[in-house]
């Protein structure tokens, strides 16, 4: 249960961050030789605590990665979350000039604090994986991850339908390290495939509640609801609800399927889902990450296989 929760968490933060992601793309943070002063704050329960940037990262990793996964997996994670973060602060201190302070909720990755992790935990686990963080952001001290010389931003996303995807087609934006690259062991996951069922006239109830102005019948459902477009890898980005049209990360979203990667059928009267992959499918696939650890890669192989043309520096903002 707790790994789903960290997992669901993830998935519910990245579809609300996606606006935010997007206006992030089009921003040029190059990457600077001058050192950053600034302070990361969390806030809780009305009380603002003062984070050190590795603590930061620790936390960070903790509340976007499974404990379980492979040290190497775990490393790439850290790298993601430290060029992340320095990302967002480059983009929010070019906004406000003498601003040196930066909420947690602000750089734009979910956080969790010490007594967050022995909740999730346990107290049997906390120290291991603690530790086994903990190493892993400071193995890879300073490091990020950067494209022609400029800081990237590294979406990640759980798990993949066996290829990621291409930003171009995915968010008609075309980033050249964000393409569709091969995520084949993603098919093993115990979460690559969920199947939903609805009795046609629950779903009609459904979108109609969802979409103003939506009339759909139950004996022309079939006719009337249908996937208009597909991308490469055959993720829905369009489908026709009788005389609207909808994005297909929108409609898996008012489904709660766990990603758009979806087809549909007549099984025995009722609407049948086949759903693969949890998230958007764009960038690191963490389930794959893991797996390619599993198999001896690096925690560099794993970062340089899903962003196209990066490298990995020492950064002196974060030093």
């Amino acid at each position: 249960m707790k790994k789903i929760f960290v997992k669901v968490l993830f998935v519910c933060i990245a579809i609300l961050l996606l606006p935010f992601i997007i206006t992030l793309l089009f921003s040029n943070n190059n990457e600077s030789n001058e050192n950053l002063d600034f302070q990361i704050i969390y806030e809780t329960n009305g009380v603002a605590e003062k984070l050190d940037f590795e603590e930061y990262l620790v936390g960070v990793v903790a509340a976007n990665m499974p404990a379980g996964y492979e040290l190497e997996a775990l490393k790439a994670q850290a790298v993601i979350a430290r060029t992340y973060a320095l990302h967002n602060i480059s983009l929010l201190s070019s906004e406000k000039e003498h601003e040196k302070n930066f909420t947690t909720s602000e750089l734009g990755l979910s956080y969790i604090s010490l007594t967050d992790m022995e909740k999730f935990w346990g107290s049997d686990e906390y120290q291991t994986y603690f530790s086994k963080i903990e190493n892993a952001v400071y193995v890879t001290k300073s490091e990020v991850l950067l494209y022609e010389d400029t800081l990237i931003l590294p979406v990640f996303f759980d798990t993949g339908s066996g290829f990621t995807r291409n930003s171009a087609e995915a968010w008609g934006i075309d980033i050249p390290y964000l393409v569709s690259v091969p995520s084949k062991q993603d098919v093993t996951s115990t979460n690559y495939m969920k199947i939903t069922e609805y009795a046609v006239a629950d779903l009609i109830e459904l979108l109609e509640y969802n979409y103003a102005d939506l009339s759909l019948s139950e004996g022309t459902f079939f006719d009337e609801v249908t996937v208009s477009d597909r991308d490469s890898i055959n993720y829905v980005t369009q489908i026709n609800l009788g005389n609207q049209t909808v994005s297909g990360e929108e409609f898996a979203k008012v489904l709660g399927l766990n990603s758009n990667h979806f087809y549909f059928e007549d099984y025995e009267g009722k609407v049948r889902f086949i759903c693969t992959g949890v998230g958007h499918g764009i960038g690191l696939s963490q389930y794959g990450a893991n797996a390619m650890a599993e198999e001896g890669s690096s925690y560099l192989d794993i970062l340089l296989h899903y962003y196209t043309g990066t490298n990995v520096e020492k950064s002196k903002m974060a030093d």
